[in-house]
């Protein structure tokens, strides 16, 4: 990347500071590089209180603009390399679109149902270009592809919006498969989301609690169980959602829950042993019933290795010096073990090695 500075020297594996740091991603405010909320997120990136970032629209007006924002927040030399992050789908899905002076891409649901893109070779081709502009837009991380099935066309967050490829797994799995091939030559890292599967829930679980105890059928599970053994996951995301065969209790949802996590390991279930992010840890489902403490630390403690905070409503500019340091009491009293920081820093560390070294196909 022009204008990119040499990487500071990785920490000591050791470093429990740094190691913490690397489980946590935040959103911040401003669009240039003279702004404080800018300036903030460079800061907490070059001294590892946080390990990547996440662009929403409102960081993003024009392509020279976002170009040089993104090139500011890697110039902060931190090590290993930050995630610059962004959710960038298609359709209403995405944040660098005509209105910031980008191109458009369209809906999933339009790549699935139109003859023109439904092949993975031109699923391909199209994703490409989106991965493309990714790339030279600085990113390295995409919050995508949604592998939910559309088993609810009326979904308020899935169905509703575009979201999904398709009801029929196998179309899902083949366009979302080019999707993260495509990045992959780009060198940008893919999220599949969201686990278990948000495509038959009745409720958005940004705004409140979704259940999917009823709706969910257990084909919603065949996107990871293939795209995991072909070692096409590079990283998967957590859902907010409810259902027993994911929960640890009391109602309590999968992006908190080991069990879904256990499940998402299992060696003879879906076997992906890779990162694990949340979801935006903002989101109504878990922000109205848990406090940003029993969020973080049960989130940790059920297994998430990064955990992503949207900021979009605080714009907080300490709000990963917060989270950073919640972490670091909680281990520090034995809420969360070390062990579990130590296995999460080893996930990342390499996921990030993958991305430096251009290499990321290949099975965890």
């Amino acid at each position: 990347m022009p204008g990119r500075a040499l990487a500071a020297p990785e920490k000591e594996a050791g470093d429990l500071d740094a190691m913490i740091g690397q489980m946590i991603m935040v959103g911040f405010a401003g669009t240039e590089v003279s702004d404080s909320g800018v300036a903030a997120a460079r800061d907490e990136l070059g001294d590892g209180t946080i390990g990547g970032v996440v662009l929403y629209p409102e960081n993003i007006r024009s392509p020279p603009q976002l170009t040089a924002l993104t090139a500011f927040l890697h110039n902060a030399r931190s090590a290993p390399v930050p995630f610059i992050a962004v959710d960038q789908e298609g359709g209403k899905v995405q944040r660098l679109s005509r209105e910031n002076g980008h191109a458009y891409f369209p809906s999933a649901r339009d790549v699935g149902q139109n003859p023109s893109f439904a092949t993975p070779e031109s699923a391909f081709k199209l994703y490409a270009s989106m991965a493309k502009e990714l790339a030279d837009s600085g990113f390295n991380l995409n919050f995508g592809p949604v592998v939910d099935l559309n088993l609810n066309p009326e979904n308020p967050v899935i169905g509703e919006r575009e979201r999904s490829f398709g009801a029929d797994p196998k179309t899902v799995i083949a366009l979302a498969r080019a999707f993260i091939r495509a990045h992959r030559e780009a060198g940008i890292v893919t999220v599949a989301k969201h686990f278990p599967g948000h495509g038959s829930s009745r409720a958005d679980s940004h705004k409140g609690f979704a259940d999917i105890s009823m709706s969910w059928k257990e084909v919603e599970l065949e996107p990871y169980r293939v795209l995991a053994k072909e070692g096409m996951l590079d990283a998967v995301m957590i859902g907010h959602l409810y259902h027993p065969r994911f929960s640890d209790g009391s109602m309590l949802p999968a992006s908190l829950s080991a069990k879904a996590i256990r499940a998402l390991r299992n060696k003879d279930w879906i076997n992906f042993d890779g990162v694990v992010f949340s979801d935006d840890m903002e989101m109504g489902a878990v922000a109205q019933s848990y406090s940003i403490e029993e969020r973080v630390i049960k989130a940790i403690n059920a297994g998430t290795d990064v955990i992503v905070f949207s900021n979009v409503g605080s714009h907080d500019p300490d709000l990963g010096a917060k989270i950073h340091a919640i972490i670091a009491d909680a281990v520090s009293d034995g809420r969360i073990s070390r062990l579990r920081i130590e296995q999460a820093y080893g996930k990342i560390r390499l996921l990030k090695r993958r991305l430096a070294q251009h290499e990321l196909a290949g099975k965890w």
